[in-house]
């Protein structure tokens, strides 16, 4: 019976000494851990926790405020003897802010003077560089009704325009306004699949007169109809229109209804006019 006498004490795993070794590596380890976070307290809490940004889409831009008058400096302007700014000679109606809109590729200006010789260039006005595919800020211009101010590209002294003060009423669709709607074939619509008319469709009210812009720096019509169509042109039609020119459709005399147009010279560039 001996050997059975202690058979329900507890065994111990480990001696007295381990398990006091174990308690102080227990300790320090805790007492480190709380040192850490009383001196790097402030720390934890001045991170912010990091976070996925859900980016917003950006908005289309709005569109063109009255009392803007809008100058194309247009694709391909920029070698010489090429049409540069369109209109060439804007009438500005007083009062109006101008924006020059850069359809080139490369950085131009608008500044106020007869060239880099001129002792009062940008005394009137000047845009500062305007990078390919972007406008310029307004510019608002203090003169007289009747007063014609030259101005040129500092960039390239070559190209040169005009802009005339009217009088507010005087300043319509043909002076650069933002009233009256513009259709503008835009630079390479002669490539086959470019975009090319813009807006399309273009949504006018009847009796409108279009301002059509060949931004491109080729040949365009814009031709009521489709090219199979006999009767195509009868509607309208702008005739060729050299590069940088610009052209009228008259609504007075359409009825009220979507239009078909294309060009003569680039039949797959096609677009569509709504008149309500």
């Amino acid at each position: 019976m001996a050997e059975h006498e202690h058979k329900d004490e507890p065994v111990l795993l480990t001696s007295p000494g381990r398990m006091a070794r174990g308690i102080i590596i227990v300790a320090v380890t805790l007492a480190i851990g709380a040192a850490v976070v009383v001196t790097q307290f402030d720390n934890f809490f001045s991170q912010s926790a990091p976070v996925t940004r859900i980016q917003p889409e950006t908005p289309p831009p709005p569109p063109p405020a009255a009392g803007v008058t809008r100058i194309a400096i247009l694709a391909g302007s920029s070698v010489q003897g090429a049409p540069d700014y369109d209109p060439d000679d804007a009438q500005v109606p007083v009062g109006n802010k101008v924006v020059w809109e850069n359809r080139d590729n490369v950085f131009h200006t608008a500044t106020s003077g007869t060239g880099p010789e001129d002792a009062e260039m940008g005394v009137a006005f000047d845009t500062g560089l305007v990078n390919g595919g972007e406008s310029s800020a307004e510019i608002t211009i203090d003169a007289d009704v009747g007063t014609t101010i030259p101005y040129f590209c500092q960039v390239h002294p070559y190209m040169t325009s005009q802009l005339t003060i009217v009088e507010a009423e005087e300043g319509g669709a043909t002076g650069g306004s933002a009233e009256g709607p513009t259709l503008t074939i835009l630079a390479g619509a002669s490539a086959q699949g470019a975009p090319d008319y813009d807006p399309d469709p273009l949504t006018v009210s009847a009796g409108d007169v279009i301002t059509v812009r060949n931004a491109d720096n080729v040949f365009h019509t814009a031709t009521s109809g489709a090219p199979s169509d006999a009767d195509a042109g009868q509607a309208f039609d702008t005739d060729l229109m050299e590069a940088g020119a610009t052209a009228t459709i008259d609504t007075a005399d359409l009825e009220p209804g979507e239009y078909d147009y294309f060009c003569l010279v680039h039949p797959y560039m096609v677009g569509k006019l709504q008149i309500e």
